[in-house]
């Protein structure tokens, strides 16, 4: 039986937009093509709109399903749907190709998603509008404050607030930013009427950086409200994510095929951890997943025979900020072990952090990682399909769990994990992996396809846990200060290729480290198809937009048939 080929054009030209698209499809069984790199946008490139609608339209006549980043079509990516001073009436028309793709082939399984605008609230302009440095943090304070009033919550405080901040903001710029954000709008309501029409089978709108109030939280209401009215429940789903969305239309594409719906169980680290609502987005994480699994068909039970088991670590209290966890455990002895401009960096830094949130977080007795990780691995001992969300902290994994999910000695046998980000791009992406996953288990998978899960397991590992939560931390704090640079995950300008160097060797050297302790000799099924891995390795580490914050590598393996 032939492969079904899955076309997919992404967000932007990052790992998890990119690679990691391919990694899964193939983990699905899939052929996944996707656009060249080059034609995609980042901070500083539009991508090539109608280079990639070209594109589309010849994938069209080929592949078995489409998935479309609305925004790439639309702005030329993520980052310029922010930026972009184009009418309304041109982004509809570079969109008109999606409604003549479904209109010649109806069979074709199209599956879209258009992002709800951020909010930044930060003076930061490196993804925005070049005002955003100067009045970022104010403008989005200004939408928050707005809108609770707008829900008749605000405090009188806060009324005189809002005033306040209306004389220092230029109007201009409110006006110019509340603009794009109505035709941005205008766009994603129209997308809404396509699901209902049929163009799209599905269509998810992820709401991206998210919180309980704003502009873009009163977008979201009218657009759930507009999806109910016209009666597409059944095909258009709102939540809080963005760059994991993908990866969840991949996954259902897999369901669908497979005619799945997953029954999901969920298990927390702590008592009361499903009521917290994390930094970026707007519900408790219980919420959060019954949202992720609408575009899957899927549901929250409490039957032990659930198709899958969730682990959940989420926060105790209030999400900590990930990146800051190595810097906080440093003792006085490894502190006074730095050079003399790290030492400096470092007091800046902890005076200017989070850490007094991300410091209780790390020693919360809310939460119980031993046992956590105890009934873990009894899951996984006694067959069940596991999958780790680790959310507990912002922007990367728990230092704490991943150290005690390395020690586990089942840990091969883990079906997804998942810990970037924000709370909701790691539940989408740990979702859309166990759920492939889990089909491997219930209907076999090829040799290649196995490996491919091993690869995709291997990589978030990897790069959540052993570098985002601990390299880049060590990095930032040990390197970049001798190079003259304060301790940031931001650009690092002339010195990335050096920078680069050092992410490289240090991260090779852990996942080897890795690879050896938990993956290699470990045995993986799928149905009748086994293999043993021999080796699993880290390749091509890059930097894609010169900082930091992201990383790009691929994962290869060998194996011997089992």
């Amino acid at each position: 039986m032939p492969q079904a080929v899955v076309s997919i054009i992404p967000l932007d030209d990052r790992s998890v937009n990119y690679e990691c698209l391919q990694m899964l499809g193939e983990a699905a069984g899939f052929e996944v093509r996707l656009p060249p790199k080059a034609w995609l946008g980042t901070p500083w490139r539009i991508g090539e709109m109608e280079l990639l609608r070209g594109w589309l339209l010849e994938q069209a006549q080929s592949a078995d399903a489409l998935i479309v980043a609305v925004d790439t079509l639309a702005y030329g990516g993520l980052v310029n749907s922010r930026r972009s001073t184009d009418s309304l009436e041109t982004v509809m028309q570079r969109l008109a190709s999606l409604r003549e793709i479904k209109r010649s082939r109806p069979e074709l399984t199209l599956l879209a998603f258009n992002v709800l605008m951020r909010i930044t609230r930060s003076n930061d302009a490196e993804e925005e509008k070049a005002y955003w440095a100067d009045y970022g943090a104010r403008i989005f304070r200004l939408s928050y404050l707005e809108d609770r009033a707008a829900m008749a919550v605000a405090a009188p405080a806060e009324l005189e607030e809002i005033a306040a901040l209306r004389r220092e903001i230029p109007a201009a710029l409110v006006e110019d930013f509340l603009a794009g954000r109505t035709r941005n709008h205008a766009v994603n309501r129209t997308m809404i009427e396509w699901a209902a029409q049929g163009v799209f089978d599905y269509l998810i709108i992820p709401q991206d950086d998210t919180v309980d109030y704003g502009w873009n939280i009163a977008e979201a209401r009218r657009l759930r409200h507009y999806v109910n009215e016209i009666g597409a429940t059944d095909r258009v789903s709102i939540y809080p994510g963005a760059d994991e969305t993908a990866m969840l239309l991949l996954a259902r594409y897999a369901a669908r095929c497979a005619s799945f719906a997953p029954r999901v169980r969920l298990r927390y680290s702590g008592a009361g951890a499903d009521q917290v609502i994390t930094a970026y987005e707007d519900r408790p994480m219980t919420e959060m997943v019954k949202a992720h699994l609408g575009p899957l068909d899927g549901v929250v039970t409490e039957a032990p025979d659930a198709d899958i088991v969730l682990f959940v670590n989420a926060p105790a209290e209030a999400q900590g900020n990930g990146p800051e966890q190595w810097a906080l455990r440093l003792n006085e002895a490894e502190i006074a072990a730095l050079s003399s401009a790290s030492q400096a960096a470092l007091a800046a830094y902890r005076r200017h952090s989070s850490g007094a949130t991300t410091l209780r977080e790390m020693h919360s007795v809310r939460r119980n990682l031993p046992e956590f990780v105890r009934a873990l691995a009894q899951e996984i001992a006694a067959g069940r399909t596991c999958a780790v969300v680790d959310v507990a902290f912002v922007n990367a994994g728990d230092l704490a769990l991943g150290e005690l999910l390395t020690r586990m000695p089942t840990l091969s046998r883990l079906a997804a994990y998942a810990g970037w980000n924000t709370a909701g791009n790691t539940l989408g992406c740990a979702l859309a992996h166990v759920v492939i996953r889990h089909l491997q288990i219930l209907h076999g998978a090829t040799l290649g396809a196995l490996a491919a899960h091993a690869r995709f397991l291997f990589l978030r590992l990897v790069e959540d846990v052993l570098f985002m939560a601990r390299l880049r931390s060590q990095i930032a704090v040990e390197t970049l200060p001798t190079l003259g640079l304060p301790i940031t995950l931001g650009h690092v300008g002339e010195h990335t290729e050096t920078v680069r160097a050092q992410v490289e060797q240090r991260l090779t050297a852990a996942a080897a480290q890795l690879a050896q302790e938990r993956f290699v000799g470990a045995r993986l099924c799928a149905g009748d198809t086994c293999i043993t891995l021999e080796e699993l390795k880290v390749t091509g580490v890059e930097l894609p937009w010169g900082r930091l914050f992201d990383l790009t590598m691929d994962v290869e393996a060998a194996y011997a048939v089992a």
